[in-house]
């Protein structure tokens, strides 16, 4: 064989080793390409889930706050319309009252509101009996104790005093107005 022969064979078999070689190295680069696309599609999709995940965090803070905010102002509503409904409630009663005191009703309740004030202290020389002005002589005529004039008393009712002892006893309608308003409002049921 003569050594063109050989050169040529020689050159065929460097060339399909550098055709394989090159081959070989393309699916390489296929491969590391395939491969960084890859993870370039996962840290894509890594991110994306991430930002999905901040987005659901912020929607659902947002949603608390929301809710919350709806929860106050309802339960503001509903505070302001009980307190509306005592209020209306508790003036009707005042009215009540106000007529009761009025009535022809009103001197008898007085003498039992002194029955009352004897059961808790004497009704003695040393007992001060206070009333509203206009009641001043009525009471004078059911007592022989000490009356006078208490402007404080704005409905009605009687308030004592044992001078000796310093006992108060207070049985006056706008005492019992202002106890059985505190307990309506105290009332667990009433509350949110």
């Amino acid at each position: 064989m003569d050594n063109n022969a050989k050169l040529e064979l020689f050159r065929q078999a460097i060339s399909r080793q550098s055709e394989e070689d090159a081959a070989a190295i393309t699916a390489e680069i296929r491969e590391r390409r395939k491969a960084a696309h890859k993870v370039k599609s996962e840290l894509a999709a890594k991110d994306e889930l991430d930002g999905i995940k901040q987005e659901i965090s912020r929607s659902d803070a947002e949603f608390r706050r929301e809710m919350s905010r709806c929860d106050y102002e309802l339960k503001k509503a509903v505070l302001s319309y009980r307190n509306e409904r005592i209020t209306e409630f508790f003036s009707e009663t005042e009215k009540r009252l106000q007529d009761f005191v009025s009535s022809e009703q009103y001197p008898e309740y007085l003498k039992r509101s002194l029955e009352k004030i004897r059961a808790s202290i004497a009704l003695d020389s040393a007992t001060l009996i206070y009333a509203r002005a206009c009641d001043v002589d009525i009471v004078r005529s059911l007592t022989s104790c000490e009356v006078t004039a208490d402007n404080s008393i704005k409905l009605g009712g009687l308030r004592a005093v044992c001078r000796t002892k310093n006992v108060l006893c207070d049985v006056t309608l706008d005492m019992a107005l202002g106890d059985e308003k505190r307990l309506f409002t105290e009332k667990t049921e009433l509350r949110l």
